[in-house]
């Protein structure tokens, strides 16, 4: 970057004739030293002569001694090599690197998969524990059953150990999580929920980022089941919900598919609304609101589809970014009518892309510079 800098100094002093002896010989030592084998010869051909005609402009004299004809020639060939490497793509469209039908094919849909962060911050990849196994990390054992469930027992005493862990479910995976009062909880793909590995007495309390449906069990003493999220908290006794709280979507959004929840402000409790089966709340910008909801759609991802209801397109190509682990750039157009219909979530991307483009959403595949596939949606 350093260098860049220099050279722009140096040319704008020789604009400028302000250049000194030393200036002028380090320009034309870089411009002996600079190659146009990147473009070809026409290409270079037109940018030269473009440089040459503005550097004239600017330089504001028709009387052009054989010198300054000469200080233009090496300039305004060194400017064009100069924007050459570094404003190309804004002289001619870059060739896109479209990506291939077999590396779209090779894209699987999601899969269960997590990763729990335990209280010490070791991580543990949970698609490589199998059912009934345990592992051993220090002190603790760790066992999955046959149910899924992880629960933390002390190495030498074997008894339950209480600490507060966390999972993690990557883009492109979900998991399905059995806490230890029973509570069924279903993590979407980039979703994290932090919890206690054995709920002591109180309330049992739980944080989600990202979306998580809960089917939550009664307890013998009834404590509450709460689901704290960014600015919300939800509390239960037994019922079956969903929270969705992306970070990027600006809102969180609870719905009820079963029982009732009441769902209130962080910081005001006072600030509550009870929701009634098939009723969504909607906290945004700070205020909570509530209306009637259609709960296949809410749960769709949870029911393996992807579910476009007319007005969403945009969101549901958010999900399927997440799901396949992607990057989508949508361009909205305001004259087109927008898709309604279902997509299932276990195809693979090729697949999804022909279901995209017959549901008349032109879809173009690329690959970034990451190598990183771009679905490019109008």
């Amino acid at each position: 970057m350093k260098q860049v800098k220099e050279l722009y100094r140096l040319i704008s002093s020789f604009l400028n004739r302000a250049e000194n002896i030393e200036e002028r010989k380090q320009l034309f030592d870089w411009f002996d030293q600079q190659s146009a084998d990147q473009i070809s010869e026409e290409q270079f051909s037109d940018i030269q002569k473009n440089v040459k005609n503005r550097l004239l402009n600017e330089i504001g004299t028709t009387e052009r001694t054989s010198t300054t004809l000469k200080y233009v020639q090496y300039i305004g060939t060194a400017a064009a090599v100069l924007l050459i490497g570094f404003f190309a793509y804004n002289l001619w469209p870059s060739t896109e690197n479209i990506a291939s039908e077999e590396l779209l094919a090779s894209v699987p849909a999601g899969k269960e998969r997590a990763i729990i962060t335990l209280g010490n911050g070791k991580k543990i990849d949970l698609e490589q524990l199998n059912l009934n196994q345990r592992i051993q990390t220090g002190d603790v054992i760790i066992i999955k059953d046959g149910n899924g469930q992880v629960s933390y027992h002390d190495a030498k005493s074997n008894k339950p150990i209480v600490q507060i862990n966390s999972m993690h479910t990557p883009k492109g995976a979900t998991y399905d999580l059995t806490l230890s009062d029973g509570t069924l909880v279903t993590l979407n793909a980039d979703s994290k929920i932090t919890y206690p590995t054995t709920f002591s007495q109180g309330n049992r309390v739980v944080e989600l980022q990202g979306e998580a449906y809960f089917h939550v069990r009664k307890t013998s003493n009834k404590s509450k089941f709460i689901v704290k999220t960014k600015d919300q908290q939800v509390e239960v006794l037994g019922t079956q919900f969903n929270i969705n709280a992306y970070p990027e979507t600006g809102k969180t959004q609870t719905s009820l598919e079963e029982g009732s929840v009441l769902v209130s402000l962080e910081k005001n409790s006072k600030s509550s609304v009870r929701l009634l089966p098939n009723e969504q709340a909607v906290l945004k910008q700070g205020g909570l609101r509530v209306h009637k909801i259609d709960i296949e759609e809410a749960l769709s991802w949870k029911n393996g589809q992807f579910y476009f209801n007319g007005n969403n397109t945009a969101e549901v190509l958010q999900q399927i970014a997440r799901w396949y682990n992607i990057t989508i750039t949508y361009k909205a157009n305001s004259n087109k009518e927008q898709y309604s219909g279902k997509i299932p979530r276990n195809l693979s991307l090729d697949k999804l892309i022909k279901l995209l483009n017959f549901a008349d959403l032109n879809t173009k595949a690329v690959l970034d510079k990451d190598n990183k596939i771009n679905l490019i949606i109008t």
